[in-house]
C-alpha cells in the first residue's frame, strides 16, 4: 500500500495531509492511522487536500470514518479542495457535513515540501499531468454520479 498521506495531532484537531489520491490503495492504512486517535477527544478533522487529485469510494468511507468514529461527530474540514473533488463530495451527499476552506499557508507549505527540489520543467510537467488527471477524474465521476442519481428512488 502506498501511503500518500501524513497525520498529525494538533490539540483537539487531527490534520491529515493528502497527496495524489485517497483510494483503496491507501485508505485502509489511513483509517488504521486515524484509529489511533479514536479516544483522544478529536473535535476537528482537517483534510489538507492541496495535493489531492483523486478520491475513490474507499476514500469517501475514510471521510465517513473520521466523522462517525473519531469523536462526537467532529467538524470535518477540507482545505484547498479542487472543484472536481468537491463536486463528487457534494454529489454523493456527504458535503453536508464538510466545511470547505481555502488556506494559502497550507498551499505554500505543500509547494515547499513537494516542489522545492524540482526544476521548472518538472513542475510544468507535473502541473500538466495534474490537470489531465483532474479532467479525467471529473469526466469519470460525472458518469458515476449521474448513474447513482438515476438508480436512486424518489
Amino acid at each position: 500500500m502506498e501511503k500518500d498521506f501524513d497525520v498529525k495531532k494538533n490539540g483537539s484537531a487531527l490534520v491529515i495531509e493528502l497527496v495524489n489520491e485517497l483510494s483503496a490503495d491507501n485508505a485502509p492504512l489511513l483509517i488504521e492511522e486515524m484509529s489511533k486517535y479514536a479516544n483522544q477527544d478529536i473535535q476537528r478533522v482537517v483534510f489538507n487536500a492541496t495535493g489531492l487529485i483523486y478520491i475513490s469510494s474507499s476514500g469517501l468511507r475514510t471521510v465517513f470514518y473520521a466523522y462517525q468514529d473519531l469523536g462526537d461527530e467532529p467538524e470535518i474540514v477540507f482545505v484547498n479542495c479542487v472543484k472536481e473533488i468537491r463536486d463528487v463530495l457534494t454529489s454523493v451527499g456527504i458535503a453536508q457535513f464538510i466545511k470547505f476552506e481555502e488556506n494559502d499557508e497550507m498551499k505554500k507549505e505543500f509547494r515547499k515540501h513537494h516542489l522545492t527540489n524540482l526544476s521548472k520543467e518538472e513542475i510544468a510537467r507535473l502541473s500538466t499531468e495534474r490537470k489531465k488527471s483532474l479532467d479525467q477524474f471529473s469526466a469519470n465521476n460525472d458518469v458515476v454520479c449521474y448513474t447513482m442519481k438515476l438508480g436512486q428512488e424518489d
